[in-house]
């Protein structure tokens, strides 16, 4: 299921002018408001497990302007913020915390293509690398994936040597960039076998990590997104990447086809394919999870649609089959951007037939409840 978190849900994500009837989503959404607008970071104590979320759809959602998931990615690597996250605590769980939320801020600089920050991240960097030298008693500072830092700030160098994407021969000339300024010498394709190796390796391994290689992918699928959104042809930029057929290439491969499958698509139309095909599926793995994080990411603009597939599916229980997991992922993301706004949609699922259903709309209830908030493939 997806990454669980608890929290308390601060204000509604949407402005209530009526009781709705279960159908009627619209009577519901006047001047939707997303819950993100009223927090900032300074009120946000990541020693404390329930802010963890809400810190992370802070730094990627899209209700949230560039500008300001900038400003906070830029403020927690410099410790500028009113709970600073560079120092060590020596308490496992919260320096744990802290990594987490140092990750993110990376992984939203990234995101968002933003060279004015390579200078930064290379200062901290090279500071987080110095510091990982020393022996844990001596360390002092907080360290994140240094792995995930040192990618992201390829990226970034990428992205300045090659600023504009109109074809797929740019989406390659970045990824070329991207993976020398990684420190591989060597063409694309020698690159794909250093990958498949990483895979062969990490894969078969319990507590590994993605490599460097597997990070570069996601840098990659990232790009591939973004510009297939903006109308870019990204055949061939996509079609440079090929896994064998082996079981071990199984999820990387489905991972990659599920991103270029959305890249594809016009992006006002990802919405209502994600919501439509979701109620045949039959598992929440690596694939539902990546589409239901699209959904969380592009905010509370999805609701109306969710709320509709939910409703409808109420009314049409025959036509929903197998286990039901796709309406549970449908619920979550309700959960998460509408809160005890969702409830009206959300109860009549608790006496469904359907035993999973019915477990994870209880579940659903009490989150809502409780105010505790889903998040599904953060790493992309």
């Amino acid at each position: 299921m997806a990454l669980i978190f608890e929290g308390f849900w601060l204000v509604s994500v949407l402005t209530v002018m009526a009781q709705p009837a279960v159908g009627e989503p619209q009577r519901v959404l006047s001047a939707p408001t997303a819950w993100l607008h009223r927090l900032d970071i300074d009120q946000l104590d990541p020693k404390q497990k329930e802010n963890l979320p809400k810190i992370t759809l802070l730094l990627r959602s899209e209700d949230i302007p560039r500008t300001r998931r900038l400003e906070y990615a830029r403020r927690y690597l410099r410790g500028e913020c009113k709970f600073p996250i560079t120092t060590l605590t020596h308490d496992p769980s919260v320096d744990g915390n802290y990594r987490y939320v140092l990750n993110a801020a990376i992984s939203a600089i990234g995101r968002l293509d933003d060279t004015e920050s390579i200078a930064l991240l290379e200062t901290k960097l090279a500071q987080w690398e110095e510091e990982q030298q020393k022996p844990p008693h001596e360390q002092r500072g907080v360290i994140p994936n240094t792995l995930a830092a040192r990618v992201v700030l390829a990226r970034l160098k990428a992205v300045r040597e090659v600023p504009t994407v109109k074809s797929s021969a740019d989406l390659i000339n970045r990824l070329e960039t991207m993976v020398r300024y990684a420190g591989f010498e060597g063409s694309v394709d020698k690159w794909l076998l250093e990958l498949k190796k990483e895979i062969h390796f990490t894969y078969r391994a319990a507590d590994l990590g993605a490599g460097i290689h597997e990070r570069i992918l996601w840098q990659y699928m990232q790009m591939l997104l973004a510009s297939g959104w903006q109308g870019i042809d990204i055949t061939a930029a996509a079609q440079i990447i090929q896994f064998g057929s082996e079981p071990i290439y199984t999820v990387p491969r489905e991972r990659f086809e599920t991103v270029v499958q959305l890249a594809k698509m016009p992006r006002e139309q990802v919405v209502r394919h994600i919501v439509e095909e979701s109620l045949q599926w039959k598992v929440l793995s690596n694939v539902e999870e990546i589409k239901a994080q699209v959904l969380l990411d592009m905010g509370t603009s999805v609701v109306p649609l969710v709320w509709e597939k939910i409703a409808w599916a109420l009314q049409h229980r025959d036509k929903v089959q197998g286990t039901g997991m796709g309406l549970i992922a449908l619920q979550e993301v309700l959960v998460t951007l509408a809160g005890e706004h969702a409830l009206p949609v959300i109860e009549p699922f608790t006496h469904d037939e359907n035993e999973w259903v019915r477990h994870y709309a209880c579940q659903a209830k009490e989150y809502i409840q409780q105010g505790k908030v889903f998040l599904f493939a953060p790493y992309f």
